[in-house]
């Protein structure tokens, strides 16, 4: 290949640039440490729910070993007083669990819930049995918090998972 000058053209004529555009780095460029460290993140997080299952299981345990487990609520009532002075009693409330750290000694209690097919069910409830019903109430609820807990970390999981499947396919082809 022969090189031929021009003399004649001027010899500080810069060559025409082309303007290469620039893309973003993560576009252009193969980075297998940034491949590397998204996996190890996506392991860190599985592995986090795995814990965390792990402990939910222990959790569950921990509140059905811990007594009486009751899937109801309570309700109470007071009475007034009329101008001839007889008790009359109001309808049944909800009782908010916040509420029974004072239980009034003049109020009504009932525990209610739902049977096997949905119909409401109810029964009187002393004052003497108020503590242990709304720590089994208690318990209940802690159960069904920890269960949707649960779920969610294994819908989770399972999205991870079909992901990862997913991706396995897209990457094999």
């Amino acid at each position: 290949m022969s090189l031929f000058l021009d003399r004649n053209s001027d010899s500080n004529a810069k060559p025409a640039t082309i303007e290469i555009p620039r893309f973003g780095h993560l576009r252009q460029d193969a980075n297998p440490i940034l491949a590397a460290h998204m996996l190890q993140e996506m392991y860190k997080l599985v592995t986090g729910w795995q814990q965390e299952l792990v402990q939910i299981d222990r959790d569950r345990i921990e509140v059905v070993a811990s007594g009486t487990i009751l899937a109801g609520w309570l309700e109470s009532r007071t009475f007034q007083r009329n101008s001839a002075g007889e008790a009359i009693p109001t309808p049944y409330v909800t009782v908010d669990p916040i509420d029974l750290a004072i239980v009034d000694p003049q109020a009504g209690y009932r525990l209610c819930g739902l049977d096997e097919y949905g119909q409401l069910w109810t029964r009187s409830c002393s004052m003497t049995e108020i503590l242990n019903v709304s720590q089994a109430i208690a318990r209940y609820q802690q159960l069904k918090d920890l269960d949707a807990r649960k779920q969610q970390v294994e819908r989770h999981i399972r999205q991870v998972l079909e992901d990862l499947v997913l991706l396995r396919i897209k990457i094999e082809d």
